[in-house]
């Protein structure tokens, strides 16, 4: 079997994680934009640097495990800078950049230190849905933890003013209640299996039978809070129990992740 772990941040994995991640069979990860700073002064640079840094020094570290590293850049709630207009105008210089395959991951939150106004979120957010929209780049919604279904529909009514296509669309940190309606919007669920989120590998497999399989995708989301890099390789033996065929399995870590990010 092999494992496409579709949202991470690399830097908080270290080289125990990733020899675990390769010997359960995780073959690429995508990482993504978060909070390229300790601090809420964060510059527009530091979005670059930090997006030079996993294109250098980190996918290297991946490679030592014989895994790929793509990247998807953009601004972040949890991390805008102070002169975030700038970052917007340079993101576009990135997007040829080899192995950055997306926009992310991006969208609301409401508990953010460094933007706290969901005014100006909006405003941050529809600039990125544009530009995917102009680049034809898959885009990465990150979903709060709390009132999932509202956050949802918001997304969607925005997808739909801004023109996007659905199959470009991963809305992530998706859980059981919120798979179904996603899918049938066409857009694509990412379900996130994070101790910190309370969602297990077992939650994950049920919750795959509720969408279509062939907009689902699964992720770890490490990060800096509590999580495990092998969330996505325990979500396939979940799904195992159940006795999803293993074309199902397959579609699921593999397949979709391939095509949505066009790595095929």
């Amino acid at each position: 079997m092999q494992i496409i772990d579709s949202h991470l941040h690399i830097e908080a994995l270290n080289y125990h994680d990733l020899e675990a991640m390769a010997l359960a069979g995780v073959k690429a990860i995508i990482s993504h934009t978060s909070q390229p700073g300790v601090h809420r002064d964060i510059p527009a640079q530091a979005i670059f640097d930090f997006a030079d840094s996993v294109l250098g020094f980190h996918s290297w570290r991946a490679s030592q495990f014989f895994i790929e590293t793509y990247f998807c850049i953009g601004v972040s709630m949890v991390g805008v800078p102070i002169d975030y207009k700038l970052a917007l105008e340079k993101l576009p210089s990135y997007f040829n950049k080899d192995r950055i395959i997306g926009i992310g991951e991006i969208g609301f939150e409401p508990s953010s230190t460094t933007c706290p106004d969901l005014c100006q979120q909006e405003e941050i957010l529809l600039a990125q849905l544009n530009m995917a929209k102009e680049f034809n780049k898959p885009v990465t919604l990150h979903t709060p933890l709390t009132e999932k279904p509202k956050w949802v529909k918001r997304y969607l009514a925005m997808v739909k003013e801004v023109g996007l296509k659905p199959d470009q669309v991963i809305i992530d940190h998706a859980d059981e209640t919120i798979v179904k309606m996603i899918t049938e919007s066409g857009c694509n669920a990412a379900i996130t299996v994070q101790p910190w989120r309370k969602v297990r590998p077992a939650d994950a497999a049920k919750a795959v039978q509720s969408g279509d399989i062939g907009l689902l995708l699964i992720d770890s989301d490490c990060s800096t809070l509590d999580s495990d890099p092998l969330s996505v390789p325990k979500t396939v033996l979940e799904m195992r129990k159940l006795a999803m065929p293993e074309g199902t399995v397959n579609k699921v870590v593999w397949d979709n992740p391939r095509r949505i990010y066009k790595l095929v």
